[in-house]
């Protein structure tokens, strides 16, 4: 399965931990980074992800993309 999930969004089988944020088509809604593994890079990543869908962002969400 895991070969199949990474032929399929085009990744390296040497990627570690990289977190994308999707549309249920599967595109990106915002661009693929790697190397964000901080709970904030995390955090500011989702908060990109909310706005670019014109979604609300928590109040907490923010918070913690500001540490």
């Amino acid at each position: 399965m895991d070969a199949r999930i990474l032929k399929e969004f085009k990744e390296p089988s040497w990627n570690y931990q990289v977190v994308r944020f999707i549309k249920p088509d599967k595109s990106d809604i915002i661009p693929r980074r790697d190397g964000i593994n901080t709970i904030a890079g995390i955090a500011r990543r989702m908060v990109a992800a909310l706005e670019k869908e014109k979604r609300e962002v928590p109040q907490e969400l923010r918070a913690l993309s500001k540490k």
